[in-house]
């Protein structure tokens, strides 16, 4: 007797339209590949991870002209914080992400962030960042930059009197102008507004 041959066909891959293409690269990084599988109707996940690697999309963190939250706040000198608070009170420009292990990164836009940063110069000490890190830079940052160095003086190491407590206190709480408006008006780094407000609080002089 014969051996009975399998007629089992295997069913051709499923092709790529023009507008699937364009759905997966709107999605890519913003939902997970089992996600993008369903909504585009795919059979398995790995069919949308290899063709984004073919067309060489990337979900990860470090796209160009794209930075993570925590890499963008050290290349500011800022802390993690202070840029969640830009993002949450400030409105900055930012996006979530999510890469095909679900996990998730807040990512800054280098365009989108000078954009915001040109109508909130007072947030920012631009003297802390350091030229040709945050490329393409805008025309006004050089000058920017040098005017936070010169109007500053550096004044880390002069103990506050209980004047300039009281005024610290009067300008962040009642008046609400920011750390480095403060430290323009007091005559004092950003880094010593920062940590005498800080030490104010640990000694129980501020309330929460």
């Amino acid at each position: 007797m014969k051996p009975k041959v399998s007629t089992k066909i295997t069913p051709k891959p499923q092709e790529w339209t023009k507008e699937d293409e364009e759905k997966l690269e709107q999605l890519y990084g913003k939902k997970t590949l089992k996600q993008i599988s369903n909504i585009l109707k795919r059979e398995t996940p790995s069919s949308v991870r290899n063709k984004a690697n073919r067309m060489g999309l990337s979900a990860s963190y470090n796209c160009q002209g794209h930075f993570t939250l925590s890499e963008f706040a050290r290349l500011l000198k800022v802390s993690d914080a202070k840029v969640r608070r830009w993002i949450s009170q400030k409105q900055m420009p930012h996006r979530e992400t999510v890469t095909a292990v679900k996990k998730k990164y807040t990512l800054i836009d280098v365009k989108e962030f000078w954009q915001w940063a040109e109508v909130n110069k007072e947030l920012i000490d631009f003297y802390k960042i350091e030229p040709l890190t945050l490329l393409p830079e805008p025309s006004w940052f050089q000058s920017e930059r040098e005017k936070d160095r010169n109007e500053v003086p550096r004044r880390t190491n002069k103990f506050f009197t209980p004047e300039e407590d009281r005024q610290l206190l009067n300008l962040f709480f009642k008046e609400g102008l920011t750390q480095k408006n403060i430290a323009k008006v007091m005559k004092r780094s950003d880094y010593s507004i920062r940590n005498r407000l800080r030490r104010l609080r640990e000694q129980r002089l501020l309330v929460n």
